[in-house]
């Protein structure tokens, strides 16, 4: 199993977070939402680590030091968010070529094959249901045997794995508490 890194990057000053999504807003009061798009997969992969850096007010330096460690990183991105997430992915490249890195989240499912060609420094973005998409990539299985996913060949190409089928038995999913309680801090 890769060591995973599922990661809700550093944003602006004040950033909000709401709903738990990407998107840039600053209101009267501050209210951080569990980031549960990043947890679910999370609980899937053994040994993996969630950081949710806007509430825990965690630096592209504090992420840097934390990323060092892992050799596969799957961020959360949303369309307002894109520019400012490109920033910590290029930084987080520039120090680990090598590192295993995509994009989650709904503007990568609509815009697959643009969000690779806008972002060269990710190796794949995770579409539609990405839970278990994520759980193969961490178990290093070959691209073009991972349903839901869409990567830049050698050659520069882009190319796209089948979806994923629709996960109806949600039992399937084990629970998000024990990485609430072992990576974020309910203060926060």
């Amino acid at each position: 199993m890769k060591k995973t890194l599922f990661l809700n990057p550093p944003s602006f000053e004040g950033f909000d977070g709401g709903a738990g999504a990407r998107y840039p807003a600053k209101r009267e009061i501050t209210s951080y939402w569990y980031p549960t798009w990043l947890a679910q997969p999370a609980a899937l992969v053994s040994g993996s680590r969630l950081v949710d850096a806007p509430p825990h007010h965690l630096t592209l330096e504090d992420i840097l030091q934390i990323a060092a460690d892992y050799e596969l990183i799957l961020i959360y991105t949303s369309t307002p968010s894109l520019t400012n997430d490109i920033r910590c992915i290029d930084a987080l490249k520039a120090q680990d070529p090598q590192v295993q890195m995509g994009l989650i989240g709904a503007h990568v499912t609509i815009l697959p094959a643009q969000t690779l060609q806008r972002v060269p420094s990710i190796d794949f973005v995770c579409r539609g249901e990405f839970d278990f998409t994520c759980l193969e990539l961490a178990q290093n299985k070959p691209y073009d045997q991972i349903g839901g996913l869409s990567y830049r060949k050698k050659d520069g190409s882009v190319h796209h794995t089948p979806d994923r089928e629709l996960l109806e038995d949600l039992d399937r999913l084990p629970s998000v508490f024990q990485v609430y309680d072992r990576d974020l801090a309910i203060e926060k």
